[in-house]
């Protein structure tokens, strides 16, 4: 009878431990998947009150991002060459969960007042940024990706 239930104690661990096991589905979160997401201006339109933008972002991994902002700035001219700008431009249209395969349509305006009559503002050449979580909001999933309008394009 004691060896029946050091036996049917075994048989529960083992099975309980294979059923922990098989519910770990925790999702590893590679470069690659990083690389996958893609954000290029597709459209920027001058008016008389300044620029806007339309910029495509694109889940092109198998990962969800469950939460990003995505920001417009306009570099700084310096004597040896170019600076990032601490001002940024928010995108609007953004959402939570873009699925795997998703593209995502964002409007960005950058005002007249942001660059006219500066020379240390070059908005020839914007850079685009992407803040953001993949699958959970929890520090070990979070990526950025930030670079000239023209690198952006290819990613």
């Amino acid at each position: 009878m004691k060896r029946n239930i050091e036996t049917l104690t075994c048989f529960v661990i083992f099975l309980l431990s294979l059923i922990i096991a098989g519910c770990n589905n925790e999702v590893i979160v590679t470069s690659q998947d990083i690389d996958n997401i893609s954000l290029e201006i597709v459209e920027h339109q001058e008016n008389p009150r300044g620029i806007n933008y339309t910029l495509r972002l694109h889940n092109k991994s198998k990962q969800v991002i469950k939460q990003n902002n995505v920001y417009l700035s306009f570099p700084i001219i310096t004597g040896t060459g170019l600076k990032g700008n601490e001002f940024k431009i928010e995108a609007r249209d953004n959402k939570l969960d873009i699925k795997p395969g998703e593209e995502v349509l964002l409007s960005v305006f950058a005002p007249e007042e942001m660059y006219e009559d500066n020379k240390n503002i070059d908005i020839e050449s914007p850079i685009i940024e992407i803040k953001g979580y993949i699958n959970e909001v929890i520090g070990v999933s979070q990526f950025h990706k930030t670079g000239d309008y023209r690198a952006m394009k290819d990613f």
